[in-house]
């Protein structure tokens, strides 16, 4: 926050032979007086200690400015406000298991990459387990959640699925048989994505 901003400050800012200048001490007074007037907006240059006190249209913009490439206008305010402070950290990992996490992240919390070696499958594939509520998965998340492997995964790697564990206490599916469960799996298939388009 700007509190100390005056005209004696700003004047002492000044090389001694200009602090006795009465045209110099004059415009420090329009000057301090005019930014006193705006001291918001000036505290708006504090981005990076403030991106949890941002407004929403200024977190669009800091998007762009960061080259967030999976960052969407239609998150909820605090996903775009994960998703901006986690990429900095994203661009640093890009390409690892440690980027996709945490690219993932901003969406649902504690997801995991689980490498082929750890599940049988062919290597340099892997599969992405996302825990969530019932109420949060939906179709536009599930989009959002590929959009960001594929901006930070490693390229020699392939996505073979995402599965998402759902746990709600909302949610008791009843199986024949079995005790009610608050917790089930559902595996989402990927189309293959080719040089000229989506295949079957």
């Amino acid at each position: 926050m700007n509190n100390g901003l005056t005209a004696e400050r700003m004047v002492n800012s000044f090389p001694l032979a200009l602090q006795k200048d009465p045209k110099m001490v004059a415009l420090a007074h329009s000057i301090a007086n005019v930014l006193e007037q705006r001291l918001d907006e000036i505290d708006l240059g504090q981005i990076y200690t403030r991106i949890d006190q941002l407004p929403e249209d200024l977190l669009d913009i800091l998007a762009k400015d960061f080259a967030v490439d999976w960052y969407d206008r239609s998150y909820t305010l605090e996903e775009k406000r994960k998703t901006i402070k986690g990429s900095f950290y994203v661009h640093r990992h890009r390409g690892t298991k440690a980027a996709v996490e945490k690219a993932i992240s901003a969406i649902y919390p504690n997801p995991e990459v689980l490498e082929w070696f750890e599940y049988g499958g062919n290597p340099y594939h892997f599969k992405l387990r996302i825990t969530v509520d019932f109420a949060t998965l939906n179709q536009t998340k599930h989009q959002q959640v590929l959009q960001k492997i594929s901006c930070y995964k490693n390229l020699r790697s392939h996505l073979d699925g995402v599965v998402y564990s759902i746990e709600s206490k909302a949610v008791k599916p009843y199986i024949a048989a079995a005790p009610c469960s608050v917790s089930m799996s559902i595996t989402v298939r990927l189309p293959r994505i080719t040089r000229k388009g989506v295949a079957p």
